[in-house]
């Protein structure tokens, strides 16, 4: 029987029982304002949110459907696209003239002036002999001097002929007008109409090449073009990253054991970002120090760990009324910073100002169940698990697009939920299943003891008792 009783206290003890959190077990709640329909959304999470929440890494946020349901969520940096750029403008087309091959009473000479930059300034060409006998030209070339990356694509349009224009050309490329490299051997252009159908070609596409000049040569014995003229464009791809928003900090005396000084400058973020810049200003005019930064990630740490971020040379000028100052300084890799530490080799009379720059992460949920949806924040218990997103965004994006993105939700007004009683820590529950195994044990132990104590205490009736066992035979 206390065997029994023991193993049912033991099994008892080890069970756990998990509760579910909702939404009125966190400080603050946020309605998730969503348009249309989509499998998961994305929320960008500003300051306010840092604000409300307690925990690190932003472990203390969870999503809840309108049955107060936990939806799957992760929190992750924000990746942001490329964007493509395109230039485009037309460029200077100068024409060379055209010499028939067997001509000897004619010959030109080209005279080519460039200013400091390589562009072209003047295109002179000298034709000696009997110019006159064949005024077309076959060649033209044309300065790419505003396309520092090169281009893509070169088209060309005339003013005559209107149609029935088919075209050929090679392309070569040159950077100093003496040697040339054949880019496209056989360009072919057309502009063709009949019975109202059309087909039309002006463009000349090109690998990405940073040449400076182009040279065409007309090779077929069409109509010649009159009046050409070319518009180059190249595209390019760019990071769409948007400046990062910065917090205003204010300097402190002291933070834990440390104080601050003449030559030391404390500063403390009301919470933790992800911080990527700093900019340091000095408060006087015409003034320079040189500084070293460090940061923490977290002032509760004893002692802290301070890590040096970087070292710089601050200035404030002030020259007719203009005043010049040092720039910001990026922080690689982005971590989550509490505290700045400004160290000065002078002393300062105050407090440099200091503004944090940070990239704000982005939330993503799976729109699992009925909306609307909420968003709820700050919590001394709670803790959100970690969520198999990325496989579900894998297969959308393999049916939508390798370059689909979750449509952005916005925030709505915050409201209080449980407000400060969030982050306290709940007393631990007395384990009365704890107690009551030590007590099944002890008792058993009194019980054993008591029956060996009342056999020590009766020895003549322990004798008795040994003497009616009748004698073995």
């Amino acid at each position: 029987m206390i065997h029994r009783c023991l193993l049912a206290c033991l099994f008892t003890h080890l069970a756990a029982v998990a509760q579910a959190a909702t939404p009125a077990d966190y400080a603050e709640v946020y309605p998730i304002e969503t348009s249309g329909n989509s499998a998961a959304w994305q929320l960008d999470l500003d300051g306010s949110v840092y604000a409300v929440s307690g925990g690190r890494n932003l472990r203390d946020l969870a999503v809840f459907n309108a049955d107060g349901h936990a939806v799957p969520m992760i929190i992750q940096p924000f990746k942001y696209p490329d964007v493509s750029v395109e230039q485009r403008s037309a460029v200077p087309v100068l024409p060379l003239p055209k010499r028939k091959a067997d001509s000897a009473d004619s010959d030109f000479h080209l005279l080519v002036e460039r200013d400091a930059e390589g562009r072209l300034r003047r295109l002179e060409t000298q034709v000696s002999g009997n110019p006159a006998a064949n005024p077309e030209t076959n060649q033209w070339l044309i300065d790419l001097g505003e396309f520092e990356s090169g281009i893509d694509e070169l088209a060309l349009d005339w003013d005559t002929p209107k149609t029935g224009v088919i075209a050929r050309f090679e392309v070569a490329g040159s950077n100093d007008l003496q040697s040339w490299d054949v880019l496209d051997a056989d360009a072919t252009l057309v502009v063709l109409e009949q019975d109202g159908a059309r087909i039309e070609r002006r463009v000349i596409a090109l690998s990405p090449t940073r040449t400076r000049y182009l040279r065409l040569r007309r090779s077929d014995d069409g109509a010649p073009l009159l009046g050409l003229r070319a518009v180059a464009s190249h595209v390019r791809f760019v990071s769409r990253v948007p400046p990062a928003p910065w917090i205003e900090v204010d300097a402190v005396e002291s933070i834990g054991d440390m104080q601050a000084s003449a030559t030391r400058h404390l500063y403390l973020l009301r919470y933790p970002v992800p911080a990527s810049a700093l900019w340091i200003g000095l408060s006087n005019d015409n003034a320079i120090a040189q500084l070293e930064i460090a940061t923490a990630s977290d002032v509760a740490d004893a002692p802290m760990r301070w890590i040096h971020r970087s070292r710089l040379v601050a200035f404030r000028l002030l020259q007719n009324d203009d005043v010049i100052e040092s720039e910001a300084i990026s922080l690689d890799p982005v971590t989550r910073v509490s505290a700045v530490r400004i160290d000065s080799v002078t002393p300062l009379a105050t407090h440099p100002h200091l503004l944090v720059g940070y990239r704000p992460p982005r939330l993503v949920f799976l729109a699992e169940g009925k909306g609307p949806f909420l968003l709820a924040v700050g919590s001394a218990t709670a803790q959100t698990p970690d969520y198999p997103i990325e496989a579900a965004l894998v297969t959308l994006r393999a049916k939508l697009g390798q370059q689909w993105q979750p449509p952005l939700a916005q925030l709505g007004e915050v409201r209080e939920s449980a407000g400060e009683k969030a982050y306290l820590t709940p007393r631990p529950p007395i384990e009365w299943k704890h107690w009551l195994l030590w007590a099944v044990l002890i008792g058993a132990a009194l019980v054993v003891g008591g029956i060996a104590l009342s056999l020590l205490r009766d020895p003549d009736k322990r004798g008795a008792e040994d003497r009616q066992q009748p004698p073995e035979e």
